[in-house]
């Protein structure tokens, strides 16, 4: 059985719709501006880049540099406390 709304209801339906339109235009720039924060929260900008393969493995070869030592200038006194500890 189908129902029809009478002209009453529909009314009413129509005052509430103008009603919330009215009250979210005031508030249209929060909810978008959280919104769009929001879809940037679920959705970040590193995902949108596509994945670039190189062309082949690209290995650095490194020379490695042996370890040195720099003399200071300090006076090598061994009854002086380290300021610091």
């Amino acid at each position: 059985m189908r129902r029809r709304f009478s002209p009453i209801e529909i009314t009413i339906g129509i005052l509430i719709a103008i009603g919330l339109l009215v009250s979210l235009r005031t508030l249209f720039i929060p909810i978008l501006v959280l919104g769009i924060i929001f879809l940037l929260y679920k959705f970040p900008p590193s995902r949108w880049k596509k994945p670039s393969y190189g062309r082949g493995p690209s290995k650095v070869k490194r020379k490695n540099a042996k370890f040195r030592v720099i003399n200071g200038t300090k006076d090598s006194d061994s009854d002086d406390f380290p300021k610091y500890h």
